[in-house]
């Protein structure tokens, strides 16, 4: 059994060691992967939010490559560019983005026919840079000069592939022809801008170290983008074959943003937090301009990586000593129940409590950490439960072998109540203590005369009787048997356990044994065996209670003058008188009658003792 010291250490110690564990594997990064992982649950949880309806997607998608291509062998994107341009420009689109790099010299023809259509179109294009590991992708230089803006299009998915964030820089710097370097933004940033109000604007996106601005919007490079929608759950969607063909409502992308990109490209394809299908780039496109239109901004609460493992270190901490209580649980009545109800409110309110608030918090977009918070809270929790549950299983070993050890020494001296009591407060026998009893002797007479006419096996059958029906009367006022000694009793009220009425329990006793004697009379008479008498004597005083013997063995007994007093009465009571001294006469329950009896000289005792004999008939 661990001390209480050792108890306290382990139950500051143990949490703080576990709750620094934690925190070093929050900023290591180790958690990273578990960290995404929650974040697209609580996406998930959240489910989709209406889109902006002023942002539309043109899709190239399979049957608008059939119905344009018209048999063609191949699909030449370009050769319909023109035609889109011009009628959402008509339609009055915004901004028109197109998510294709149109990289390099096509038919000339037509790549002076999409130049024209940027030329002449009233609605800005942008048009899309890529980084590769061959170097940069950018748009003709005819097309740049035709007017059209530009923006990158790559994006960095998480090490488990699922795009959560914006890229860790809003920017690309790419060299133009001439040898100057330029920095072109991240493509939703230029789309946005042309979005913003012309008074809001500003001259161009600007960019910086940690993020970028479009007009009066912020950024963050690498911050959460809010996914507020799916590919099929709200955005205006239109097939390329319909804009191209004009056959769409114009309403429809009056004053909105088009975003133009692939649908089937696999390459242009990603796993977005909000399910698990693979989803065209363009809609990551979308929902970012969204994000910025819209001021929405997923705020991670703590942002840095200090600040998150001293968070995830500050709850395992208080999570781990909430689950190690130094309290003795054991030592209750339904101590495992309690325990585990204990632990079961803990993991409600510290692992549920914590996951209820990061949901409700990221409804009000805000991220708070949940991975590594609940893997180091549960650790330590259930690090203290272990703990907790040796050391209450080896308190239960030990209280067990300490009732063993109290049924073996009290088991036949007292009765089954106070048995109980003393397993239940141990403690109230282990130091010899001085206080006021009552104790009674109780023997045979003429025991030595009846007993030289019996064998010794009658004899022991005849006072196995009689002390049944003797222990029987005691044990009925819960009395302490000190001894047998031959054919005599003694027994001690108010103790091992203190009894207020310790002297009405120990007269009403004697009683019990006058009617019981007089009932085995009537059974050994009708056996056709001679009658026995028992002279009682009780005193009540001051004793030492305790354990008295050598270091090798011990019995729990009471020792002190009122004992030898008792004994001395108990020994003038030669008629089988149930005699008393003054002591106790002086506080006789109601309902007991005793007369005078006789003022005797006690041996032993300098002073002389009135006695009283209690009527018992």
């Amino acid at each position: 059994m661990l001390s209480a010291r050792q108890s306290r250490l382990i139950g500051w110690l143990l949490p703080v060691v576990l709750a620094a564990g934690g925190a070093a594997l929050e900023r290591s990064g180790v958690l990273d992967r578990l960290e995404n992982e929650s974040l697209d649950w609580r996406f998930r949880l959240r489910g989709t939010c209406e889109p902006r309806q002023d942002i539309v997607t043109v899709e190239v998608d399979r049957a608008s490559r059939g119905s344009l291509s018209a048999g063609d062998r191949v699909f030449q994107l370009r050769r319909f560019l023109p035609a889109a341009i011009e009628n959402l420009s008509r339609a009055g689109a915004a901004v028109i983005g197109l998510d294709i790099v149109l990289e390099g010299e096509g038919d000339p023809a037509t790549d002076a026919l999409v130049a024209q259509a940027i030329a002449d179109s009233t609605t800005p294009v942008v048009l899309a840079v890529a980084h590769t590991d061959g170097g940069v992708k950018r748009p003709a230089a005819r097309f740049r000069e035709a007017g059209a803006d530009e923006g990158v299009i790559n994006v960095s998915e998480d090490a488990d592939g699922v795009l959560r964030r914006l890229p860790p820089t809003l920017h690309l710097t790419v060299p133009e022809p001439d040898g100057t370097l330029v920095q072109v933004p991240h493509f939703p940033l230029v789309v946005a801008w042309y979005a913003v109000p012309e008074d809001q604007a500003g001259e161009t996106v600007r960019l910086d170290a940690d993020g970028a601005c479009v007009g009066p919007h912020r950024l963050r490079a690498g911050e959460w983008v809010d996914f507020h929608a799916t590919r099929d759950s709200g955005w205006v969607r239109l097939p390329l074959a319909d804009v191209v063909n004009g056959s769409f409502d114009p309403a429809w992308v009056k004053d909105a943003v088009v975003l133009v990109g692939e649908s089937r490209s696999i390459a242009d394809t990603f796993t977005l937090p909000l399910g698990g299908t693979l989803t065209p780039g363009v809609y990551y496109h979308a929902s970012v301009i969204a994000q910025i239109l819209d001021e929405r901004h997923l705020r991670s609460v703590p942002a840095g990586p200090w600040s998150r493992a001293a968070l995830v270190g500050g709850l395992g901490l208080v999570a781990g000593w909430f689950a190690w209580n130094p309290r003795r649980w054991w030592e209750l009545q339904h101590g495992t129940a309690v325990l585990a109800a204990y632990i079961t409110v803990g993991v409600l309110v510290f692992l549920g409590g914590w996951i209820l608030l990061s949901v409700t918090a990221f409804r009000r977009a805000v991220v708070l950490p949940l991975a590594g918070p609940l893997l180091v809270m549960a650790l330590t929790m259930a690090a203290g439960l272990a703990v907790q549950w040796v050391v209450m299983s080896a308190n239960a070993r030990r209280l067990a072998e300490r009732a063993r050890r109290i049924e073996t020494l009290f088991g036949q001296s007292v009765s089954q109540s106070v048995l109980d009591a003393l397993k239940a407060d141990p403690g109230s026998i282990l130091d010899t203590h001085v206080r006021e009893v009552t104790v009674l002797f109780c023997d045979i007479r003429g025991y030595t005369a009846t007993s030289a006419t019996l064998s010794p096996l009658e004899t022991a059958r005849m006072l196995n009787e009689y002390f049944t029906d003797v222990s029987d009367a005691i044990f009925e006022h819960d009395g302490f048997i000190d001894k047998f000694v031959g054919d005599e009793v003694m027994a001690v009220y108010s103790v091992p356990l203190e009894q207020p009425d310790h002297v009405a329990r120990a007269v009403r006793t004697g009683v019990a044994i006058k009617q019981r004697v007089k009932r085995l009379n009537e059974r050994r008479a009708a056996r056709g065996e001679p009658p026995l008498a028992c002279g009682i004597g009780i005193h009540t005083g001051p004793a030492a209670a305790g354990h008295i013997g050598s270091s090798r063995r011990s019995n729990y007994t009471v020792v002190g003058d009122t004992v030898n007093v008792a004994a001395r009465i108990q020994q003038v009571a030669r008629r089988g008188e149930l005699l008393v001294s003054r002591a106790v006469y002086d506080r006789l329950p109601g309902g007991v009658q005793a007369v005078p009896w006789e003022t005797v000289e006690l041996r032993g005792s300098a002073a002389s003792h009135d006695l009283y004999e209690i009527v018992t008939s």
